[in-house]
């Protein structure tokens, strides 16, 4: 603590303090480069955050196409694959049309079928029920002589005693058929 004991005439003016101004001019200084970081954030921020918000709306967008298009992919490859099987039976010179036709006039009238199928290699699997195993025997000997089916093989054979008949399950081959070309 400092006294000034002259009078107050001579008494000598307090200059500044100079500690408590180097020490308010130091804070501002602190202060005013803390704003200008802060501020500088803050901008890089905004535009991250509009990057992000484009990004979003771009995501959006795409969304709703890569849906189409993996929609369109499935939708190409049944469309493939069924058309690949078309060509497959008609390369085999053999027509739907023919073959259940066929089925249809030899078929005895004990038997019933349930299902007719066939797969990617031409073997068409029969699916039915007879009332007796000699009318399913009789099926097959018709089936082997028949002109568009041949190789009739019983996969599974087995009396329901619900329905009262047997259900079979029997794969054939497609005779190869001569396509002509003349005309």
């Amino acid at each position: 603590m400092k006294v000034n004991l002259l009078p107050y005439q001579i008494a000598q003016k307090a200059g500044p303090n100079w500690r408590t101004v180097f020490s308010l001019a130091g804070v501002v200084l602190l202060a005013a480069v803390t704003l200008i970081f802060y501020v500088a954030l803050q901008a890089r921020v905004a535009s991250f955050q509009v990057k992000i918000d484009v990004a979003e709306t771009q995501y959006q967008e795409y969304t709703g196409a890569l849906e189409r298009k993996n929609l369109l992919d499935q939708l190409q490859a049944a469309y493939s694959e069924k058309s690949e099987f078309i060509d497959t039976l008609s390369g085999e010179g053999v027509k739907w049309n023919d073959i259940m036709d066929e089925l249809r006039d030899i078929i005895p009238r004990t038997v019933v079928l349930g299902r007719v199928s066939s797969d990617e290699m031409g073997v068409i699997t029969i699916e039915g029920r007879a009332g007796s195993l000699q009318a399913m025997v009789q099926f097959m000997i018709n089936i082997q002589a028949g002109n568009y089916v041949t190789t009739p093989d019983i996969q599974r054979a087995s009396w329901d005693t619900v329905a009262g008949c047997f259900m079979f399950n029997m794969t054939c081959q497609t005779k190869q058929q001569v396509v002509s070309t003349d005309g």
